[in-house]
């Protein structure tokens, strides 16, 4: 169902979340058809900093009071990713359309709910996973299936950062779905299962795991996917920084760097064809931007999201299974 908004879509984030300042606010300040006019947090102090910092219209000290503002039709929500369902369900329920950070939930269950509340309420949910919407993935696609290096066969997947912050952080906390798996192997797994446009039939986990945090702090997953295809997935809060995806098929390979962390920075495609090495170059983009942006024409029913259910529970279903194959130390089918 087509949304019938204003001309701007006015958005309220919930929650100060370091995501939100860094990307998400200047995405608001620049992005078409969207305006950005209120921040919600539980600390009615910190709302009022980020709108005096920021030049925000409205602070509200509390997300319900946010979701109650009439005005605001749609919010991005940053918070903990233990509390992602509980605030999406709300928002959805309170008439509003949401856009949430990945792991957009910590069960596949979970995700099939808050998609049942966003049919329910005729609202549109999205999962924010912004690297999807660079102009680089969807030309590494058109390469891909213009059959520039072969059936893909291999997927080679890296998301590592060296995580030096307090103890008390949401990422160190299992219970908040902390670790490095639902942090940052979301991505690996969502790019491995766009590139072969399948879920796999199996999967191997294993990690180093904190036995005192109880996370992971580096995890590396093995899908099997149909057609005897494979995944090899690394994600990891000790390793220095790598953001890389690398497809391999009987006829060349395409390498992408950066591929999840691309903001700000000039990229490129790598294909190679046997000894032929050819360089695809694209100048730098906002991919938050281009994300609030394409959430706008999708409200507006002018496109299709470009992350659907299809996307977040698959992710959400690879990620539980995984945890499982850690703990039990074997396969886990799907």
């Amino acid at each position: 169902m087509a949304w019938k908004s204003s001309e701007k879509i006015k958005w309220g984030i919930l929650g100060c979340a370091a995501i939100a300042e860094k990307s998400l606010i200047p995405a608001f300040k620049k992005a078409q058809g969207a305006e950005l006019v209120a921040i919600a947090s539980r600390s009615a102090a910190k709302a009022r900093d980020w709108v005096e910092k920021f030049n925000l219209p409205k602070s509200y000290g509390s997300y319900e009071d946010l979701l109650a503002d009439k005005e605001i039709e749609a919010v991005y929500i940053p918070l903990p990713n233990h509390l992602h369902f509980e605030w999406t369900v709300r928002a959805l329920r309170a008439g509003k359309q949401v856009l949430c950070e990945k792991p957009l939930a910590l069960t596949a269950s979970e995700v099939m709910e808050m998609f049942h509340q966003a049919e329910a309420n005729k609202r549109l949910l999205m999962e924010a996973f912004m690297y999807r919407f660079h102009p680089r993935l969807a030309k590494a696609i058109e390469l891909l299936e213009s059959g520039a290096i072969g059936e893909p066969r291999l997927v080679q997947s890296a998301f590592t950062f060296v995580f030096n912050r307090e103890q008390d952080n949401y990422r160190r906390s299992p219970q908040m779905g902390g670790g490095a798996l639902y942090d940052v192997g979301c991505y690996t797994v969502n790019a491995a299962r766009l590139v072969f446009k399948a879920e796999p039939q199996a999967i191997w986990a294993t990690g180093h795991l904190d036995d005192k945090a109880g996370i992971d702090l580096t995890t590396s997953v093995l899908c099997n996917f149909p057609g005897s295809r494979q995944a090899l997935l690394a994600s990891s809060f000790e390793l220095e920084f790598q953001s890389s995806l690398e497809i391999s098929g009987e006829a060349g390979s395409l390498y992408l760097n950066r591929v999840f962390s691309a903001k700000d920075f000039p990229t490129e495609i790598l294909l190679r064809q046997n000894d032929k090495l050819t360089s695809f170059n694209f100048p730098p983009v906002d991919q938050y931007q281009l994300m609030v942006e394409h959430f706008g024409q999708a409200m507006a029913g002018r496109v299709n999201p470009l992350v659907d259910f299809h996307d977040s529970f698959g992710n959400a279903l690879v990620i539980e299974k995984a945890v499982k194959s850690i703990l039990k130390g074997k396969f886990s089918s799907l």
